[in-house]
């Protein structure tokens, strides 16, 4: 009887701890993350409210809602030009934001958010990044500087360069204005325009006012900002890029979470962000027409004139090449892949 009562209590004993551990691992799964969440881009851009909204929307889905976001708006916890240093310190958990505002410190940057003329679709974005290693490549730059995770957001952009001024070839854009950010700077100097940068909050003012001449901008951009008014050319054909920006999280909330949080975050970025770049280039197709209708000329570029933009651009990316280690190693796979793709020797 005593040996029975003996291994009752054991029995009892390993029962609880066995319930308490199981109270635990529930609790433990239970868990809702609470990230702060910043947007680089106003509401009304689909930078916003495709790819960001559907990553915000598909993480807290996929989740089963143990990730939850607090989304603030452009610059209201942090500048967009200091979103970075605000995720490495962890003012924010998350920031959405495009490489060309942190050139200054991680020069890989340019490579990052596509190089003038490398990638037309969204897909060949996606080739660089997932197929030919140019993600290790810039998740390396940005998290070997700054206590952060780095993810790519392909986005699938028109990037055009549009002009209140008539133009009907690029010698037209000798002398103008434009504003253009990071590598599309450089690249309007060399097309023989000067650059500036303007916030994309004062663009309006400043083409009301002609303080510039034109900008290298997105075309969904320009119609939902009513940039388009002002406009009398863009050049759509050849698109300059159709461009990837980033989501950095703060490297101890990524190390805080499960792993299968973790991997929800990897596929809502890899997956569900392919589709929000196929909605983001509906709607700049929308956009297009939207222009057409309002009277600005989409311009193609014959032939001669795009191999001729080509060759400036590519002259552009050794010089971008050159600036570290690493945007060497990122240019190196661009490279590759345009001449996997037949586009240079």
């Amino acid at each position: 009887m005593k040996a029975i009562g003996k291994m009752t209590a054991l029995t009892i004993a390993l029962a609880m701890a066995a319930a308490l551990l199981f109270g635990q691992q529930a609790v433990a799964a239970e868990k809702v993350y609470r990230l702060k969440f910043q947007h680089s881009y106003p509401p009304t851009l689909s930078f916003y409210n495709k790819t960001g909204a559907n990553f915000i929307k598909r993480v807290e889905e996929w989740s089963n809602g143990r990730i939850k976001f607090q989304v603030f708006e452009a610059g209201a916890v942090a500048s967009v030009p200091g979103m970075l240093e605000a995720v490495h310190n962890g003012i924010l958990d998350v920031s959405q934001s495009w490489g060309g505002f942190y050139v200054g410190v991680v020069p890989e940057a340019d490579v990052e958010t596509g190089l003038p003329m490398a990638w037309d679709e969204a897909y060949e974005v996606y080739d660089a990044y997932y197929n030919r290693g140019l993600r290790d490549v810039i998740s390396h730059a940005y998290e070997s500087r700054f206590n952060v995770k780095h993810f790519p957001a392909i986005i699938s952009m028109k990037y055009a360069i549009s002009t209140s001024k008539p133009v009907n070839s690029l010698s037209d854009l000798k002398g103008l204005k434009l504003r253009a950010i990071g590598a599309y700077g450089e690249f309007a100097r060399d097309l023989g325009a000067s650059a500036t940068v303007i916030p994309g909050a004062e663009l309006f003012t400043a083409l009301q006012l002609g303080t510039i001449d034109g900008l290298i901008y997105d075309a969904e951009a320009i119609v939902a900002q009513g940039l388009d008014k002002f406009l009398k050319t863009s050049i759509v054909s050849p698109n300059l890029n159709a461009g990837a920006g980033q989501w950095l999280i703060n490297r101890k909330v990524w190390d805080s979470l499960p792993k299968d949080l973790q991997q929800v975050i990897e596929d809502a970025v890899q997956y569900g962000n392919m589709a929000s770049a196929m909605s983001y280039r509906a709607s700049a197709e929308v956009s297009l027409g939207t222009m057409r209708g309002n009277g600005v000329n989409l311009l193609t570029l014959p032939k001669e004139q795009v191999a001729e933009a080509r060759e400036i651009a590519q002259g552009l990316w050794d010089k971008i090449a050159s600036r570290s280690a690493d945007s060497a190693k990122g240019v190196a796979i661009v490279k590759q892949q345009m001449r996997d793709y037949g586009r240079m020797k």
